[in-house]
């Protein structure tokens, strides 16, 4: 089968745009090894001059190979991105404000509920790229023991998260890894038979907090300049970060997050860093308003839910219509997602107003959501003195609506209780 490959390609590590004929490929031979970009150790890059009967690319061993990379930065792509366009999602927010355990427990909930409730797969469009985000996923949803006490590992500066690459000899460069998925429509779905033209690319990233803090970014180190491509940004706000929200919750929690001396911080100056970002790295005027749509996940509400009465924040928004066929067209119920973001924005207004006039200062599009990663309380192990959760304690709250939100607003694959025919009629095409 052809492949209707796009005019032009974005690297999901170095954000430079490029045309399929200029793609590099990875040579297979053992011997040729080094590479003047990704280093000594590096299996060689090439432009081929030579294709083997199958298409694939012969290096000047006369070796056969399957794998691609980028014309500048050298680092592997995945040859999904040749044919999708990648949907940047960029997840941001202070050190510990729970971004990891978010992730985590999104994409896990976001393989089962799309399709579930939406008839689409999930898939890793990379699993040697994804590999970090799958055993993070196994560390909190597949442990054999329920009485496990688990924990994700703080995202580091520097790592295995990272890749280093030279541009200039001796100059060593910080790029991001980058997890990519495919959204395709299963033969469920009410628009399946258009399921090659509909399937979505999904990239996103996992900075540690610190790489958003004011002066943390430098030329060798532009770990966040997939903010400027980012189609939707992700604040993670923490009450649990907050002393107001502190002072609010102790006669009401007992969770050790609220009660312990961890750090404190100001997080609408990290937003409006964020913010800074996004400008700079898309060339827009310093004090426009962002074009990307704002989201801001509201971390732990399994702590502060109390202060939220009467919202059902627990049970997810979703409903399922299933036709004559079997197909399904799955539904988000946007009016009472947009009911909770307007309670959300008002408990902020009243806790931490100059978080949500900073919020109003930058973006036209957003939306407050309220999530738990964890569905519960860590404890203190006492061992260690690290806090940890039960396995068979952990169940999200909403960790799939702001992504679920997001993916509405890309028209064709989802529908919702204000739009009811927007995707059946633009899909039969």
């Amino acid at each position: 089968m052809r492949r209707r490959l796009l005019p032009k390609i974005q690297c999901p590590h170095c954000w430079h745009k490029f045309l399929a004929e200029d793609v590099l490929w990875v040579a297979t031979d053992p011997d040729l090894l080094g590479d003047p970009i990704v280093g000594d150790d590096a299996p060689a890059r090439f432009l081929p001059t030579r294709y083997a009967p199958s298409g694939e690319a012969l290096d000047r061993r006369g070796s056969p190979c399957r794998d691609l990379a980028c014309p500048n930065c050298h680092l592997s792509i995945a040859p999904v991105i040749l044919e999708h366009v990648s949907r940047i999602i960029s997840i941001v927010g202070t050190p510990g404000c729970g971004k990891s355990y978010f992730l985590t427990s999104s994409i896990w909930h976001l393989r089962q509920a799309m399709a579930r409730s939406f008839a689409l797969a999930v898939s890793d469009a990379d699993p040697v790229g994804n590999r970090a985000i799958t055993e993070q996923e196994q560390q909190l949803f597949l442990q054999d023991d329920p009485h496990r006490l688990v924990y994700l590992e703080k995202t580091q500066l520097e790592g295995s998260r990272y890749d280093s690459v030279q541009f200039e000899p001796g100059r060593v460069t910080l790029l991001p890894q980058p997890y990519l998925f495919t959204i395709r429509p299963t033969k469920q779905h009410v628009n399946a038979r258009g399921a090659n033209q509909l399937t979505e690319l999904l990239c996103l990233y996992d900075n540690a907090g610190e790489h958003f803090m004011p002066g943390s970014e430098s030329a060798l180190s532009p770990t966040t300049q997939h903010l400027g491509q980012s189609k939707n940004v992700m604040f993670v706000f923490d009450p649990s970060q907050d002393v107001r929200f502190r002072a609010k919750l102790r006669g009401a929690s007992n969770d050790p997050q609220i009660q312990s001396q961890s750090r404190l911080f100001r997080q609408d100056t990290v937003l409006l860093e964020v913010a800074s970002r996004i400008r700079r790295h898309s060339g827009m005027p310093a004090g426009a308003k962002l074009t990307q749509s704002l989201t801001v996940v509201v971390s732990k509400s399994d702590i502060w839910a109390s202060l939220l009465p009467r919202e059902d924040i627990r049970t997810d928004p979703y409903t399922s219509d299933p036709r004559a066929d079997g197909c399904v067209l799955g539904r988000i119920d946007k009016d009472r997602v947009e009911h909770v973001s307007e309670r959300i924005e008002a408990l902020l207004m009243e806790t931490v107003p100059e978080f949500v006039s900073a919020v109003n200062d930058i973006a036209e599009r957003v939306l407050y959501v309220p999530v738990s990663a964890t569905g519960g309380s860590p404890r203190v192990e006492q061992s260690s003195g690290m806090m940890k959760i039960e396995a068979g304690q952990i169940r999200p709250w909403w960790v799939t609506v702001p992504f679920v939100y997001e993916f509405s607003r890309w028209g064709k694959i989802i529908g919702s209780t204000r739009s009811r025919d927007s995707v059946e009629n633009s899909a039969k095409e």
